[in-house]
């Protein structure tokens, strides 16, 4: 499911619940915040979500 605003419910919660990991993806510029949505669009679990979400938080880029 996809929030308006074109964020996965997963990564929008996931991001709410990790302060830094949303002032990463805050910072993000347009097109690594595209590339992080489009990794959590092929995200197929909860635990996959929650690496997404940390290696956001830990490095401020998706790997």
């Amino acid at each position: 499911m996809v929030k308006e605003d074109g964020l996965p419910l997963g990564l929008g919660f996931g991001l709410a619940m990790n302060e830094e990991a949303m002032n990463s993806f805050a910072s993000m510029t347009e097109e690594e915040k595209r590339q992080v949505i489009e990794a959590a669009r092929g995200v197929s679990s909860k635990e996959e979500m929650q690496n997404l979400v940390q290696n956001i938080a830990e490095s401020g880029r998706v790997r």
